[in-house]
Protein backbone atom coordinates (compact mmCIF):
# COMPACT_ATOMS: atom_id res chain seq x y z
CA UNK A 1 0.00 0.00 0.00
CA UNK A 2 2.98 2.45 0.99
CA UNK A 3 4.64 1.37 -2.57
CA UNK A 4 1.13 2.78 -4.50
CA UNK A 5 0.94 5.90 -2.38
CA UNK A 6 4.41 6.75 -3.34
CA UNK A 7 3.96 5.96 -7.12
CA UNK A 8 1.11 7.85 -6.99
CA UNK A 9 2.72 10.67 -5.69
CA UNK A 10 5.39 11.15 -8.13
CA UNK A 11 3.08 10.58 -10.73
CA UNK A 12 1.17 13.44 -9.53
CA UNK A 13 4.10 15.72 -9.16
CA UNK A 14 5.00 14.91 -12.71
CA UNK A 15 2.17 15.81 -13.69
CA UNK A 16 2.12 19.62 -11.91
CA UNK A 17 5.60 19.96 -13.05
CA UNK A 18 4.20 18.91 -16.97
CA UNK A 19 1.02 19.35 -17.79
CA UNK A 20 -0.14 18.68 -21.19
CA UNK A 21 -2.68 20.69 -23.40
CA UNK A 22 -4.08 20.69 -27.22
CA UNK A 23 -4.02 22.97 -29.63
CA UNK A 24 -7.31 23.29 -31.86
CA UNK A 25 -6.07 24.03 -35.56
CA UNK A 26 -8.84 26.01 -37.34
CA UNK A 27 -9.49 25.02 -40.25
CA UNK A 28 -9.94 28.87 -41.93
CA UNK A 29 -9.72 29.16 -45.56
CA UNK A 30 -7.77 31.36 -47.32
CA UNK A 31 -7.77 33.07 -50.33
CA UNK A 32 -5.85 30.79 -52.53
CA UNK A 33 -7.46 30.98 -55.61
CA UNK A 34 -6.97 29.85 -59.16
CA UNK A 35 -4.81 27.38 -58.17
CA UNK A 36 -3.79 24.17 -59.95
CA UNK A 37 -2.69 21.50 -57.10
CA UNK A 38 -4.01 20.52 -53.86
CA UNK A 39 -2.41 18.60 -51.01
CA UNK A 40 -2.87 15.31 -51.45
CA UNK A 41 -0.58 13.90 -48.63
CA UNK A 42 1.19 15.32 -45.35
CA UNK A 43 4.41 13.63 -43.99
CA UNK A 44 5.18 14.08 -40.35
CA UNK A 45 9.05 13.55 -40.94
CA UNK A 46 10.28 15.50 -37.81
CA UNK A 47 8.11 12.74 -35.65
CA UNK A 48 7.95 14.88 -32.06
CA UNK A 49 4.85 13.90 -29.75
CA UNK A 50 4.82 17.50 -28.78
CA UNK A 51 5.03 20.68 -30.49
CA UNK A 52 6.52 22.86 -27.45
CA UNK A 53 7.00 23.42 -23.72
CA UNK A 54 5.43 26.69 -22.66
CA UNK A 55 4.81 28.10 -18.97
CA UNK A 56 1.48 29.58 -17.65
CA UNK A 57 1.04 32.13 -15.12
CA UNK A 58 2.03 30.28 -11.99
CA UNK A 59 5.39 29.30 -13.95
CA UNK A 60 4.15 25.38 -14.40
CA UNK A 61 4.71 23.84 -17.39
CA UNK A 62 2.94 22.95 -20.01
CA UNK A 63 3.38 20.28 -22.92
CA UNK A 64 1.39 21.38 -26.34
CA UNK A 65 0.44 18.83 -28.98
CA UNK A 66 -1.84 18.24 -31.30
CA UNK A 67 -5.00 16.34 -30.44
CA UNK A 68 -5.04 14.18 -33.71
CA UNK A 69 -0.82 14.43 -34.28
CA UNK A 70 0.73 17.37 -36.82
CA UNK A 71 -0.09 15.12 -39.80
CA UNK A 72 -3.35 15.12 -39.81
CA UNK A 73 -4.08 18.11 -37.96
CA UNK A 74 -1.99 19.63 -40.82
CA UNK A 75 -3.74 17.53 -43.88
CA UNK A 76 -7.36 19.01 -42.23
CA UNK A 77 -5.91 22.25 -42.49
CA UNK A 78 -4.40 21.88 -46.39
CA UNK A 79 -7.87 20.24 -47.10
CA UNK A 80 -9.74 23.64 -46.02
CA UNK A 81 -7.40 25.69 -47.56
CA UNK A 82 -6.97 24.09 -51.03
CA UNK A 83 -9.94 21.66 -51.79
CA UNK A 84 -9.38 18.92 -54.19
CA UNK A 85 -11.41 19.65 -57.49
CA UNK A 86 -11.65 18.20 -60.73
CA UNK A 87 -8.06 19.28 -62.62
CA UNK A 88 -5.68 20.62 -60.01
CA UNK A 89 -2.73 18.26 -59.67
CA UNK A 90 -1.56 15.93 -56.08
CA UNK A 91 1.46 17.43 -53.99
CA UNK A 92 2.80 16.02 -50.94
CA UNK A 93 4.07 18.08 -48.01
CA UNK A 94 6.90 16.54 -45.46
CA UNK A 95 7.01 18.71 -42.43
CA UNK A 96 10.55 19.21 -41.16
CA UNK A 97 9.66 20.66 -38.23
CA UNK A 98 7.25 22.17 -36.26
CA UNK A 99 7.50 23.71 -32.65
CA UNK A 100 6.27 26.07 -31.04
CA UNK A 101 8.68 28.61 -28.86
CA UNK A 102 8.28 31.76 -26.22
CA UNK A 103 10.41 33.29 -24.06
CA UNK A 104 11.42 36.43 -22.08
CA UNK A 105 13.25 38.41 -24.83
CA UNK A 106 13.86 41.85 -22.98
CA UNK A 107 13.34 43.57 -19.69
CA UNK A 108 9.34 43.56 -20.61
CA UNK A 109 8.74 42.06 -23.53
CA UNK A 110 8.28 38.12 -24.44
CA UNK A 111 8.66 37.08 -28.04
CA UNK A 112 6.26 33.87 -29.03
CA UNK A 113 7.39 31.90 -32.03
CA UNK A 114 5.75 29.26 -34.51
CA UNK A 115 9.27 27.93 -36.61
CA UNK A 116 8.62 25.54 -39.80
CA UNK A 117 10.35 23.65 -42.01
CA UNK A 118 8.19 22.30 -45.23
CA UNK A 119 8.68 20.86 -48.14
CA UNK A 120 6.84 20.51 -51.20
CA UNK A 121 6.58 17.64 -53.59
CA UNK A 122 5.29 15.99 -56.63
CA UNK A 123 2.97 12.55 -56.07
CA UNK A 124 5.77 10.83 -57.53
CA UNK A 125 8.60 11.90 -55.03
CA UNK A 126 9.97 14.87 -57.48
CA UNK A 127 11.45 17.55 -55.23
CA UNK A 128 9.43 20.81 -55.88
CA UNK A 129 10.34 23.66 -52.87
CA UNK A 130 11.61 24.20 -49.44
CA UNK A 131 11.12 27.08 -46.87
CA UNK A 132 12.08 27.78 -43.61
CA UNK A 133 9.99 30.09 -41.62
CA UNK A 134 9.38 31.60 -37.95
CA UNK A 135 6.67 33.47 -37.03
CA UNK A 136 7.01 35.81 -34.08
CA UNK A 137 4.52 38.44 -31.92
CA UNK A 138 5.89 40.25 -29.18
CA UNK A 139 3.58 40.67 -25.89
CA UNK A 140 4.15 41.89 -22.61
CA UNK A 141 6.10 40.08 -20.86
CA UNK A 142 3.40 39.31 -18.58
CA UNK A 143 0.78 38.64 -21.02
CA UNK A 144 1.26 34.91 -20.72
CA UNK A 145 -2.23 33.77 -21.03
CA UNK A 146 -2.70 35.75 -24.33
CA UNK A 147 0.75 34.26 -25.69
CA UNK A 148 -1.08 30.97 -24.66
CA UNK A 149 -4.54 31.93 -26.63
CA UNK A 150 -2.84 32.70 -29.72
CA UNK A 151 -0.15 30.09 -30.45
CA UNK A 152 -3.16 28.32 -32.51
CA UNK A 153 -3.25 31.59 -34.51
CA UNK A 154 0.44 31.81 -35.44
CA UNK A 155 0.10 28.33 -36.45
CA UNK A 156 -1.94 29.25 -39.00
CA UNK A 157 0.35 32.41 -40.03
CA UNK A 158 3.42 30.38 -40.70
CA UNK A 159 1.50 27.66 -42.66
CA UNK A 160 -0.30 30.54 -44.82
CA UNK A 161 2.87 32.06 -45.25
CA UNK A 162 4.95 28.76 -46.94
CA UNK A 163 2.13 27.71 -48.91
CA UNK A 164 2.04 31.42 -50.39
CA UNK A 165 5.53 31.12 -50.73
CA UNK A 166 5.47 28.15 -53.08
CA UNK A 167 2.61 29.52 -55.36
CA UNK A 168 4.74 32.26 -55.56
CA UNK A 169 8.12 31.09 -56.50
CA UNK A 170 5.95 28.69 -59.21
CA UNK A 171 5.09 31.49 -60.86
CA UNK A 172 8.71 33.13 -60.99
CA UNK A 173 9.00 30.67 -64.25
CA UNK A 174 5.80 29.84 -66.33
CA UNK A 175 7.51 26.36 -67.23
CA UNK A 176 7.62 24.95 -63.60
CA UNK A 177 3.61 25.16 -63.11
CA UNK A 178 2.36 21.89 -62.49
CA UNK A 179 1.01 19.84 -65.10
CA UNK A 180 -2.20 17.45 -65.25
CA UNK A 181 -0.01 14.64 -64.47
CA UNK A 182 0.98 15.55 -61.42
CA UNK A 183 4.86 16.32 -62.36
CA UNK A 184 6.54 19.49 -63.17
CA UNK A 185 7.75 19.79 -66.57
CA UNK A 186 11.65 19.04 -65.85
CA UNK A 187 11.22 18.71 -62.00
CA UNK A 188 14.96 18.07 -61.62
CA UNK A 189 16.14 20.46 -63.38
CA UNK A 190 13.40 23.71 -63.00
CA UNK A 191 13.39 22.80 -59.04
CA UNK A 192 13.23 26.59 -57.80
CA UNK A 193 15.46 27.33 -54.37
CA UNK A 194 15.09 26.94 -51.22
CA UNK A 195 13.42 30.28 -48.90
CA UNK A 196 14.98 30.28 -45.89
CA UNK A 197 14.96 33.23 -43.08
CA UNK A 198 18.06 33.91 -40.72
CA UNK A 199 17.24 31.79 -37.64
CA UNK A 200 18.25 33.42 -34.29
CA UNK A 201 17.15 31.33 -31.22
CA UNK A 202 14.89 32.57 -28.83
CA UNK A 203 17.05 32.66 -25.75
CA UNK A 204 17.00 32.66 -22.02
CA UNK A 205 16.27 35.62 -20.14
CA UNK A 206 18.54 35.79 -17.26
CA UNK A 207 17.55 38.25 -14.02
CA UNK A 208 21.06 38.86 -12.33
CA UNK A 209 21.46 40.79 -8.96
CA UNK A 210 25.06 41.79 -8.12
CA UNK A 211 27.56 43.27 -5.60
CA UNK A 212 30.88 44.35 -6.53
CA UNK A 213 33.96 45.13 -4.29
CA UNK A 214 36.36 47.76 -6.11
CA UNK A 215 39.63 48.62 -5.24
CA UNK A 216 42.14 51.13 -6.75
CA UNK A 217 45.29 53.05 -5.45
CA UNK A 218 43.42 55.44 -4.04
CA UNK A 219 39.92 54.22 -3.11
CA UNK A 220 37.97 51.38 -1.67
CA UNK A 221 34.07 50.66 -2.70
CA UNK A 222 31.40 48.50 -3.48
CA UNK A 223 28.50 48.60 -6.35
CA UNK A 224 24.97 46.72 -6.32
CA UNK A 225 23.68 46.31 -9.54
CA UNK A 226 20.55 44.66 -11.31
CA UNK A 227 21.23 42.82 -14.99
CA UNK A 228 18.86 41.22 -17.05
CA UNK A 229 19.53 39.97 -20.37
CA UNK A 230 18.63 37.23 -23.26
CA UNK A 231 21.27 34.59 -23.79
CA UNK A 232 21.29 33.54 -27.30
CA UNK A 233 23.36 32.67 -30.44
CA UNK A 234 24.53 36.40 -31.10
CA UNK A 235 28.17 36.68 -30.50
CA UNK A 236 27.56 40.08 -29.15
CA UNK A 237 25.09 40.33 -26.36
CA UNK A 238 23.85 43.67 -24.81
CA UNK A 239 22.14 43.30 -21.35
CA UNK A 240 20.40 45.88 -19.69
CA UNK A 241 22.42 47.23 -16.25
CA UNK A 242 21.58 49.66 -13.43
CA UNK A 243 23.83 49.83 -10.88
CA UNK A 244 23.99 52.00 -7.78
CA UNK A 245 27.83 52.78 -6.13
CA UNK A 246 29.57 54.30 -2.86
CA UNK A 247 33.35 54.71 -2.69
CA UNK A 248 35.80 56.32 -0.25
CA UNK A 249 39.13 57.71 -0.44
CA UNK A 250 42.18 56.51 1.25
CA UNK A 251 42.77 58.71 4.34
CA UNK A 252 47.09 59.33 2.68
CA UNK A 253 45.88 60.41 -0.27
CA UNK A 254 42.60 62.40 1.30
CA UNK A 255 44.72 64.35 4.15
CA UNK A 256 47.52 65.06 1.17
CA UNK A 257 44.83 67.23 -0.85
CA UNK A 258 43.22 68.80 2.62
CA UNK A 259 40.31 66.79 3.55
CA UNK A 260 39.73 64.44 6.41
CA UNK A 261 36.87 62.40 4.66
CA UNK A 262 35.79 62.32 0.91
CA UNK A 263 32.54 59.70 0.07
CA UNK A 264 31.49 59.49 -3.22
CA UNK A 265 27.75 58.63 -4.40
CA UNK A 266 27.13 57.36 -8.13
CA UNK A 267 24.46 55.88 -10.39
CA UNK A 268 25.97 53.57 -13.06
CA UNK A 269 24.53 54.25 -16.75
CA UNK A 270 26.06 53.33 -19.85
CA UNK A 271 26.53 50.16 -22.73
CA UNK A 272 27.56 46.49 -21.16
CA UNK A 273 28.22 43.73 -23.74
CA UNK A 274 28.77 40.25 -23.24
CA UNK A 275 30.77 38.15 -25.29
CA UNK A 276 29.94 34.44 -24.99
CA UNK A 277 32.86 32.33 -24.83
CA UNK A 278 31.03 28.46 -24.13
CA UNK A 279 27.68 28.47 -22.44
CA UNK A 280 27.85 30.14 -19.16
CA UNK A 281 31.10 32.00 -19.29
CA UNK A 282 30.86 35.44 -20.75
CA UNK A 283 33.78 38.48 -21.69
CA UNK A 284 32.05 41.15 -20.16
CA UNK A 285 33.09 44.69 -21.59
CA UNK A 286 31.40 47.92 -20.51
CA UNK A 287 31.41 51.88 -21.16
CA UNK A 288 29.80 53.89 -18.09
CA UNK A 289 28.73 57.31 -17.40
CA UNK A 290 28.72 57.45 -13.31
CA UNK A 291 27.17 59.80 -12.24
CA UNK A 292 26.34 61.14 -8.48
CA UNK A 293 27.56 63.21 -5.47
CA UNK A 294 31.18 63.62 -3.96
CA UNK A 295 31.14 64.80 -0.47
CA UNK A 296 34.10 66.32 1.34
CA UNK A 297 35.02 67.18 4.88
CA UNK A 298 37.63 68.92 5.15
CA UNK A 299 40.58 69.16 7.91
CA UNK A 300 38.37 72.32 10.00
CA UNK A 301 35.42 69.65 9.86
CA UNK A 302 33.53 71.74 7.14
CA UNK A 303 31.67 69.80 4.72
CA UNK A 304 30.99 70.80 1.11
CA UNK A 305 29.99 68.72 -1.80
CA UNK A 306 30.83 68.35 -5.11
CA UNK A 307 29.14 67.35 -8.80
CA UNK A 308 30.47 64.11 -10.09
CA UNK A 309 30.63 62.63 -13.79
CA UNK A 310 32.72 60.68 -15.21
CA UNK A 311 34.07 57.52 -17.46
CA UNK A 312 34.37 54.46 -16.74
CA UNK A 313 35.81 51.44 -19.15
CA UNK A 314 35.37 47.98 -17.83
CA UNK A 315 36.66 44.62 -18.94
CA UNK A 316 36.55 41.36 -17.60
CA UNK A 317 34.65 37.48 -17.02
CA UNK A 318 31.58 36.62 -16.16
CA UNK A 319 30.48 33.05 -15.21
CA UNK A 320 26.80 31.57 -14.62
CA UNK A 321 27.31 28.13 -13.56
CA UNK A 322 23.63 27.39 -13.92
CA UNK A 323 20.74 28.65 -15.89
CA UNK A 324 18.03 28.22 -13.86
CA UNK A 325 18.75 30.00 -10.64
CA UNK A 326 22.13 29.90 -8.75
CA UNK A 327 25.50 31.78 -8.13
CA UNK A 328 27.32 34.57 -10.17
CA UNK A 329 31.19 35.16 -10.34
CA UNK A 330 32.77 37.44 -11.88
CA UNK A 331 36.31 39.25 -11.56
CA UNK A 332 37.10 42.51 -13.89
CA UNK A 333 39.81 45.62 -14.61
CA UNK A 334 38.50 49.01 -14.26
CA UNK A 335 39.61 52.67 -15.86
CA UNK A 336 37.61 55.84 -14.66
CA UNK A 337 37.94 59.10 -14.82
CA UNK A 338 36.15 61.64 -13.12
CA UNK A 339 35.15 65.35 -11.56
CA UNK A 340 36.42 64.71 -8.51
CA UNK A 341 38.26 67.33 -6.30
CA UNK A 342 40.54 64.65 -5.26
CA UNK A 343 41.59 62.07 -7.58
CA UNK A 344 40.32 62.78 -11.28
CA UNK A 345 42.06 59.24 -12.70
CA UNK A 346 42.97 55.82 -11.63
CA UNK A 347 42.17 52.07 -12.41
CA UNK A 348 41.84 49.10 -10.48
CA UNK A 349 40.33 45.91 -9.67
CA UNK A 350 36.52 44.61 -8.80
CA UNK A 351 35.56 40.86 -7.98
CA UNK A 352 31.61 40.39 -8.12
CA UNK A 353 29.19 38.23 -6.49
CA UNK A 354 25.73 37.60 -6.74
CA UNK A 355 22.54 35.08 -8.07
CA UNK A 356 20.46 34.70 -11.01
CA UNK A 357 17.17 33.81 -11.28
Amino acid sequence: MKEIINISAIFFSCAICFSQTTIDLKKVPFEFKNQNFYVDNVIDDCQELYLGVIEDNSNKKIKLRFENGTATTIKYFTDAALPKTVGRVPITLRIKSLKIEDAQTSLDKRTARVYIELNFYTANGEELYKVVHFEDQVFPASNLTEIYKTHEQRIRAALEYCIWSFINAQKVNTTNNLTKGGMLDDASSNKKESTFETYVPLGKWFNMLTFKRMTDKYNEGWNVSYTGFSDNEKDLIIPFVIGYGQSRAKSDIVQERGYSTVDSYALGLGFNGYIKITPGVYVDIGLNVPIGMEVLIDLEDKKSTNFLIGFRANQGVKIIPWKDFGIVIGASLFQQWQTSKVINRNFGFALELGINF
